[in-house]
């Protein structure tokens, strides 16, 4: 009886489960040579909440060159930010990566946004990344890149 008890609870608390997500999808994976630094950078997105996505930017140094003052933002079109901020700047330093993330939900009335993510040097807007993004929204208010 003890068992038929456990084995209904755990179907029952595993029916009530919440779906996990499926964690940051890659979008881009790259290194660039920026000056005399090689620059590793990886662009990833994930959905989090309803009609909400994540943006990040990873950035590592390969090496013991830091890199010049870098730029690096987020234009957006039909989203709204909801955490972090669409610009950074600074510098990578060896051993030390810098990460540039921004929340954003597709605004009220638009079913789909764009997202331009770009990098470039601060001192000649020479870029390293540009990245055209539209996502849309599911009918379970779930955002996927277009």
């Amino acid at each position: 009886m003890r068992l038929f008890v456990s084995v209904a609870l755990a179907a029952v608390l595993l029916g009530c489960a919440h779906k996990p997500t499926g964690g940051p999808v890659s979008l881009r994976s790259e290194s660039v040579k920026e000056d005399s630094a090689d620059l590793q950078l990886d662009l990833t997105y994930e959905p989090k909440g309803p009609r909400q996505v994540e943006l990040v930017l990873k950035m590592r140094v390969a090496g013991i060159v830091e890199t010049n003052k870098l730029v690096a933002e987020v234009y957006i079109k039909g989203f709204n930010v909801e955490g972090g901020t669409t610009r950074w700047d600074g510098f990578v330093p060896p051993r030390t990566p810098q990460t540039f993330r921004v929340l954003l939900s597709v605004a009220e009335g638009f079913e789909e946004a764009t997202a331009t993510v770009m990098l470039s040097r601060s001192q000649d807007s020479n870029q390293l990344l540009r990245e055209e993004l539209t996502f849309t929204v599911d009918d379970q208010g779930v955002v996927h890149k277009q």
